[in-house]
């Protein structure tokens, strides 16, 4: 196996952070250890979020391409390298799931409910975000992953691969925009619209969850649900266009926007 590249990997190291950008790219290469898939991307950006409300000291998050298969990962921590550490050790572990696919069908669903039970509640741990007054978040777009429909199992692999706590995708049965998300009792919740024929998909690893709304909203309502209830996150069916997009709470107390792709 050829040794890393560590000059290709990119490091954003702000404040105190700057201090570390070449322990920070060293770390980041012993990721190309782990497998002979092609790593590319890779890029860490290690910052201090001190002077914000409801944040651990350092942030770090990381992301490479597996053999053209995006991975990333968020972590927090008591220091830059700890941070990062933390990051790095999710992307890893996401790596070695990537590894064993290669062996086994990563959308089989006894691989997927392996990994479920693999996961590290503690080491999974969501940092509660940043907190801001309603009138203040502003809404961050972006889209997902996916450009192309995928079944449940399918879904749910890149969930697991991406570390994500929901994933927004386009099912393959119905074309409906729909949501894979992992639930407090381990398992993986599937929202569908309702009289969705996703309904029929429950198993030992998948919950199908029916909407909340029987008829779509405007992005104002969703927005008004988030302020009033502060959910997680929150998926609805767009009145503009009919597709399913999901408003989420970010680390820095701003609104995300997951559209599709």
């Amino acid at each position: 196996m050829a040794e890393p590249a560590t000059e290709a990997i990119e490091v954003v190291a702000r404040g105190a952070a700057h201090a570390h950008v070449d322990e920070l790219r060293e770390r980041m290469a012993t990721l190309e250890r782990l497998t002979e898939l092609p790593l590319t991307g890779m890029r860490i950006v290690v910052r201090d979020e001190r002077n914000r409300r409801g944040y651990a000291p350092w942030i770090a998050d990381a992301s490479l391409r597996a053999g053209g298969r995006p991975l990333a990962a968020h972590a927090t921590g008591p220091s830059p390298l700890a941070a990062a550490d933390a990051a790095i050790e999710r992307l890893r572990r996401q790596l070695r799931r990537q590894i064993d696919a290669q062996v086994a069908q990563r959308n089989e669903p006894r691989t997927i409910a392996a990994a479920l039970a693999a996961l590290d509640p503690q080491r999974d741990y969501r940092p509660v975000a940043g907190t801001k007054p309603p009138e203040e978040r502003q809404i961050v777009h972006r889209h997902t992953y996916a450009d192309r429909p995928l079944a449940t199992y399918e879904a749910i692999a890149d969930l697991l691969d991406l570390d994500h706590d929901f994933l927004l995708f386009r099912h393959v049965r119905t074309g409906e925009d729909v949501v894979v998300h992992r639930r407090d009792d381990g398992r993986i919740g599937l929202i569908h619209p309702r009289g969705s024929r996703l309904a029929d998909e429950g198993d030992d690893v998948v919950v199908p969850e029916p909407s909340r709304y029987s008829e779509p909203l405007p992005l104002e309502f969703a927005r008004v649900e988030m302020d009033v209830l502060n959910h997680r996150f929150l998926h609805f069916i767009d009145a503009r266009d009919g597709r399913g997009r999901v408003l989420y709470l970010r680390h820095d107390g701003d609104y995300g926007l997951v559209e599709p792709a």
